[in-house]
């Protein structure tokens, strides 16, 4: 079963945007430390 999409606001979605445009592979470390920055869990930043 598919999880529904997320709906980012516009502050999550720039921060998203600019960390993929320095690295577009995130460590398991960085993560963590953006879900929890953004209060979003770890599924719903991996690509």
């Amino acid at each position: 079963e598919k999880r529904p999409r997320t709906a980012f606001s516009g502050d999550q979605l720039s921060r998203l945007k600019s960390e993929f445009t320095e690295n577009r592979y995130l460590s398991e470390v960085r993560r963590r430390e953006l879900a929890r920055e953004l209060n979003l869990n770890e599924a719903q930043i991996k690509i």
